[in-house]
């Protein structure tokens, strides 16, 4: 039996993380002996006080920010622990059936078994979903080479030494070192993570300087792996974007 854990960096969701990843992981054959949530210091009374204890195995403190936050995640586990990560705002996991429609996934627990099973059989130590839950774009077949490994829901076998330096765009980052480690990243094309919309949910980087990490984020990756990162064109309101090469 695989023995994976689950991880969930949560910011300012006491409440709301009960409805979503919590909720969800619960419905969907998750025990929550492997679940743990990982929050700043000085919120780990709020999440004792408001989040369902019947959801969860443990809070643990870890470090303000995105970067932090994932990287004491990474050094709490012991090394290659099959580890799961994902957003607190997770509503569920979806499959496309077809170029309308997104099914959702009642079997969270099998699904996360066969995605580490098949993970070993090509060699990648980090899997992931698609980035975009619109079934159009979506199609029955895997990726491989550097692909973006969304951080909303990923698994990867735990390395000590993957420590990240990005403030955000995190999951840009540990794509990047997983292929420069492995020459492989599995990412499956017609599985996606559905979630609240960035400024449509409370709490999480909304309670955050969003554009001083970005800045941070962006420029950091475009300086230290120019190989595998490109500027892309600037969202509508401003935010500088990356984009991965093909290599």
């Amino acid at each position: 039996m695989l023995d994976y854990e689950i991880a969930i960096p949560s910011h300012n969701r006491s409440e709301d993380i009960n409805q979503y990843s919590l909720k969800y992981l619960a419905e969907t054959g998750i025990s929550k002996d492997r679940v743990r949530i990982f929050v700043a210091p000085d919120q780990v009374a709020a999440y004792e006080q408001n989040t369902d204890a019947g959801l969860y195995n443990e809070i643990v403190p870890t470090a303000i920010g995105i970067r932090a936050n994932h990287n004491a995640i990474t050094e709490f586990y012991p090394e290659n622990t099959p580890l799961v990560r994902l957003d607190d705002d997770v509503r569920y996991l979806a499959r496309a059936e077809d170029p309308k429609t997104l099914t959702r996934i009642e079997d969270t627990n099998q699904l996360i078994k066969d995605s580490f099973a098949r993970a070993d059989e090509v060699g990648a130590t980090l899997w992931g979903l698609y980035p975009i839950d619109n079934p159009f774009f979506m199609k029955p077949k895997e990726r491989y080479g550097l692909s973006f490994i969304i951080g909303q829901f990923f698994g990867s076998y735990n390395r000590h030494a993957e420590v990240l330096g990005a403030e955000i765009k995190e999951d840009f980052e540990r794509s990047i070192l997983r292929f420069i480690a492995d020459g492989i990243v599995l990412r499956f094309e017609d599985l996606t993570a559905v979630a609240g919309r960035v400024g449509g949910n409370r709490g999480g980087l909304q309670t955050m300087d969003r554009v001083s990490m970005n800045e941070q984020g962006t420029d950091y990756l475009l300086n230290t792996y120019p190989e595998f990162v490109a500027e892309k064109k600037s969202r509508a309101n401003g935010y500088r974007e990356i984009k991965l090469r093909n290599v």
